[in-house]
């Protein structure tokens, strides 16, 4: 796993907490497997471009909140 997919990971986990959605939550909302979601939210496996669409969609955020340099809080390192 390279820096980019860790980094998107914990913007996604960060997200999570931010919004109190929960795991169970985004599994339901976005048809992702439990495994496929806890997999690249663990940064095991890396997103893919439809993931990160569908998570931004189930956390009600952005997707530029998901990327590095985009989103909030991001001191755009990537």
């Amino acid at each position: 796993m390279d820096f980019l997919d860790r980094h998107i990971a914990d913007r996604v986990a960060l997200a999570m907490s931010e919004t109190g959605v929960g795991f169970g939550q985004i599994v339901a909302r976005t048809g992702l497997s439990a495994a496929s979601l806890g997999a690249r939210v663990g940064a095991a496996a890396p997103f893919t471009a439809v993931d990160l669409v569908l998570v931004a969609c189930a956390l009600g955020r952005e997707l530029a909140d998901l990327l590095p340099g985009q989103g909030r809080g991001d001191s755009g390192a990537a």
